[in-house]
């Protein structure tokens, strides 16, 4: 749970570069393959993360409409990539506008439950990151290159001339 809007902010603005890192190895050939029945394609993963930003902004008045609501996945990349990045920095300005410290101990109403909103703060960063490690993965099934996000990649172990854990 943040205490902290600017701690808040300081996590959010570390997670979009990581986030756009991954977004920037996906590839027009492998962003609609199903690698399972039961897993979403990368095209899909990466629309996700915006649409839910806009989600929980408008469940928790942060934000007064959800334009991305039932949307389809938008064909290009590039176009989901600009969506990300307008609806990153929508919610860094509702959150600094609309929110303070000495109302993140408050709850609001959010997937039909009671929510204390630095909790809401939360679950924006922890939400963002499981999504980007699904699509860590499905970017190894489909032979994509991962980026280094919290430490080195397989790949970068082996340029380092370094041991590969097993």
């Amino acid at each position: 749970m943040y205490y902290s809007i600017n701690v808040f902010i300081e996590d959010w603005q570390f997670e979009v570069h990581k986030t756009l890192s991954v977004f920037s190895l996906l590839t027009d050939e492998t962003k609609s393959i199903r690698v399972h029945d039961n897993v979403r394609t990368l095209e899909r993963l990466a629309f996700h993360i915006p649409q839910v930003i806009g989600d929980i902004g408008f469940q928790t008045g942060l934000f007064d409409t959800n334009e991305l609501a039932g949307q389809t996945t938008p064909a290009a990349l590039s176009h989901i990539t600009e969506l990300y990045k307008d609806y990153h920095l929508r919610m860094t300005t509702a959150v600094n506008e609309r929110w303070h410290d000495d109302m993140l101990d408050n709850t609001v109403l959010l997937f039909g439950k009671n929510w204390k909103r630095g909790d809401v703060l939360s679950l924006l960063v922890q939400h963002e990151i499981h999504h980007r490690s699904q699509m860590g993965i499905i970017m190894r099934i489909l032979n994509l290159p991962v980026p280094e996000l919290y430490g080195p990649v397989r790949e970068d172990w082996i340029k380092m001339g370094l041991p590969i854990a097993e």
